[in-house]
């Protein structure tokens, strides 16, 4: 079966390998996407693990500004898996039987998996804390999908280091 693909693959992977501009802009832009895409996420990360917020407005705020980072998040993560995808089909022979390609996938699709929880997190805090007054106590119906936010963010920012680190390593081994 492996040999079969890389096959298949061949025409792209000599064409790849005898163009210095080809392989280099998509280099580029997988490392790019990954940095504006990972850069932006892991801010928005950032702002909701920094944040202590104290009224319904307050968290609010905080999901209305991660929630607007998810549109740049998510084209960065196209293009980084169509730029992957690509780069893999160069070597598919050796990325196809690569464990640190296959734990770098995986930690992949579990950042991918958690960016849906994350969106749905945001969700819940902006219904809860549209359904909350000012003068009342912050409850169990805003704390907990926060709680689910922050959890949220701390297993992204620990997926992206994680996936750039597997993306070097891979470049090393």
């Amino acid at each position: 079966m492996l040999e079969t693909i890389t096959t298949l693959l061949q025409p792209w992977a000599d064409l790849y390998g005898d163009s210095k501009v080809l392989s280099t802009a998509l280099i580029a832009i997988h490392v790019l996407s990954m940095f504006v895409g990972g850069g932006i996420a892991v801010a928005g990360d950032r702002r909701v693990l920094m944040s202590a917020p104290g009224t319904p407005d307050a968290y609010r705020a905080v999901a209305e500004d991660v929630k607007a980072l998810h549109g740049v998040v998510i084209a960065s993560m196209v293009l980084m898996v169509l730029s992957g995808l690509l780069l893999a089909a160069s070597d598919f022979g050796t990325f196809g039987v690569s464990l640190v390609f296959w734990s770098k996938m995986a930690t992949f699709g579990v950042l991918s998996i958690n960016g849906l929880a994350i969106r749905r997190s945001e969700q819940r805090v902006l219904n809860a804390a549209q359904s909350t007054t000012e003068f009342s106590v912050i409850g169990k119906d805003l704390e907990f999908p926060w709680i689910s936010l922050r959890r949220g963010s701390w297993i992204s920012v620990a997926c992206w280091l994680l996936t750039v680190f597997l993306g070097v390593l891979l470049t090393n081994s």
